[in-house]
């Protein structure tokens, strides 16, 4: 699927949080950051990145807060948020489009003590991947 079928997921400011968001840096208990960090002012409209499926939406008090996974039209992968404002505005089952209002940042999870942030991940098959890259790309033409 080309690059120009993707937007970025947020509508406003934002910047990279720095070493400490990378994809792969150690995190207490032994994990590992499965995704990428991205800065921006709390309430800031995020979007669906991709049109597909809403596959999941919760609330995981511990890491996540509010979350949100949508699985890719057309691609073998899923595009998980993290550390929402509040619950998804879409709901498990719904059809997405790419630029669709999805939620908002926040810092919900073990956000709240860090601030405001989208905690991004790409999966394929389910397996975590460095979104980095992809995501400025993203950013560079949304």
């Amino acid at each position: 699927m080309p690059y120009y079928e993707h937007v970025f997921p947020i509508e406003g400011p934002h910047y990279e949080r720095g070493p400490v968001g990378e994809f792969g840096v150690p995190r207490s208990g032994g994990r590992i950051h499965e995704g990428f960090d991205l800065l921006a002012g709390c309430g800031t409209e995020l979007v669906s990145a991709v049109t597909g499926r809403v596959r999941e939406t919760g609330y995981d008090p511990i890491l996540y807060g509010n979350y949100l996974l949508i699985h890719a039209r057309g691609e073998d992968r899923s595009y998980f948020y993290a550390h929402m404002l509040h619950p998804p505005v879409v709901h498990r089952g719904d059809d997405v489009w790419a630029g669709e209002r999805v939620g908002q940042v926040g810092k919900t999870g073990n956000a709240r003590t860090v601030g405001c942030q989208l905690h991004i991940e790409i999966r394929v098959h389910g397996v975590p991947v460095n979104p980095k890259s992809e995501v400025n790309r993203w950013d560079s033409y949304s």
